[in-house]
């Protein structure tokens, strides 16, 4: 599949045909760059959020994790470092902090995070 193609790009007009596709792909990642960008600050300027619902806004009874664990009790009961990694969602800050923690203290942390559902164990 790939000497064919390459094979082909030695002549002019597919050449030229592979190029102006790319070239269209181009202008319309730019164009929905810029209207993203613009969609982006007119959410910023009437205020919603595009992160979602305020787990504060839902009853308590409501946001209760598979284990039956609040998530808002648990990311604030976690270490600081914990809720930086969780709040960037940056998952190698994640592994790094718990490394630096004693093993128990990781596990009985991931342990809540999973039961109140700020964790999903299958995925990562």
């Amino acid at each position: 599949v790939i000497i064919p193609f390459f094979q082909r790009m030695e002549q002019r007009e597919f050449l030229e045909g592979f190029i102006s596709g790319v070239d269209a792909f181009v202008q319309k990642i730019i164009s929905r760059a810029v209207t993203k960008k613009m969609e982006i600050d007119a959410q910023r300027r009437s205020g919603v959020s595009s992160e979602g619902v305020d787990l504060q806004d839902i009853p308590r009874e409501e946001r209760l994790g598979p284990g039956g664990l609040d998530p808002l009790e648990v990311i604030e009961s976690l270490p600081v470092e914990m809720q930086e990694a969780f709040e960037s969602r940056d998952i190698d800050e994640l592994r790094n902090v718990l490394m630096k923690m004693d093993p128990k203290d990781a596990e009985y942390h991931m342990k809540r995070c999973v039961d109140s559902g700020l964790w999903n164990a299958e995925s990562g």
